[in-house]
């Protein structure tokens, strides 16, 4: 499990293992291959191995998640 806080943008990415976001405060906009979701404290994204994702903060609070990753990820 990984803290993050966001005072921008998660540029895009991937992870050869799956990954739960669970968003704990702030607003902000993620996207998860083709799509784009807003996120909000109490949003959580399930995010299958090898799938493109990206998050990106909106407004001035931080946005603050747990990352939790099932397996062992190149971190």
């Amino acid at each position: 499990m990984r803290y993050v806080e966001l005072t921008g943008i998660v540029t895009p990415h991937t992870h050869g293992v799956e990954e739960t976001i669970f968003y704990i405060e702030g607003r902000g906009s993620a996207r998860v291959g083709e799509k784009e979701v807003k996120v909000k404290p109490g949003t959580m994204l399930v995010i299958p191995p090898g799938v493109v994702h990206s998050s990106i903060r909106e407004g001035f609070e931080p946005l603050r998640y747990l990352a939790i990753f099932v397996g062992n990820p190149d971190l």
